[in-house]
């Protein structure tokens, strides 16, 4: 009778064994197929990232190229506008002098300058004085320079000997085509510059030549201010 018992026992646990070897191979080899198969796509998938990496690699260098180039062309660009502009207002210049614009006659400030220094209250000034060639003759008077703004809140107009060192004389011209006068002009303290007002005094004429420019707008780019309205 044991021994009946475990050969009834051998036998299904044998069969047992079967049936689950006879499972789980097909599984086994199922899974083993779909590793096989992701592996293959991973390697494919790895193989696509390295070009698309490779591509935008080279994309970014054409980039760089290509902003360099722009780069550099608008830099040209610059230049070409900035001697284009210098060239187109000597061509005003020489035109204003031969007469043949209908925007000055006689005597005139054709441009005014102010140049900032290592001193935030010291400014160099530049006046060019221009004549139209058909007056052909040598003209001869003084420039006479007030600064008006405000001071403490107040509005003031500082005179010549309130902006140098009193004893340099105020400008004096004498030419036939053109002349530049130059000098320094120094704040004082606590006072805000809005206006630049120029007198031209020419011996012989009864009236005066007077141009007023905005000082704001002559510090910031004075060949803008050529022959501001006559005041």
């Amino acid at each position: 009778m044991f021994l009946l018992t475990v050969l009834l026992v051998s036998l299904l646990m044998f069969v047992v064994y079967q049936l689950a070897v006879s499972s789980v191979e097909p599984q086994a080899e199922k899974l083993k197929n779909r590793v096989a198969f992701l592996s293959e796509e991973l390697s494919a998938l790895s193989a696509r990232y390295k070009r698309k990496q490779a591509q935008i690699a080279i994309a970014e260098r054409e980039a760089d190229v290509f902003r360099g180039a722009n780069s550099l062309l608008r830099s040209k660009e610059s230049e070409h506008q900035a001697k284009l502009s210098l060239v187109q207002s000597e061509l005003d210049f020489f035109r204003r002098l031969a007469g043949a614009s209908a925007k000055q006659t006689g005597l005139a400030i054709y441009a005014a300058e102010l140049i900032s220094t290592d001193s935030d209250r010291v400014f160099q000034f530049i006046l060019t004085l221009t004549q139209n060639i058909r007056s052909a003759s040598v003209i001869d008077g003084q420039a006479h320079i007030r600064i008006e703004g405000t001071l403490n809140d107040r509005p003031v107009t500082l005179t010549w000997p309130q902006v140098t060192d009193g004893t340099t004389p105020e400008p004096l011209f004498q030419f036939k085509y053109f002349q530049q006068l130059e000098g320094y002009l120094a704040l004082p303290e606590e006072f805000y510059p809005r206006r630049l007002r120029v007198t031209l005094e020419v011996q012989g004429q009864r009236e005066p030549v007077v141009h007023a420019f905005d000082w704001a707008e002559l510090v910031a780019d004075p060949w803008e201010n050529q022959l501001s309205p006559t005041e």
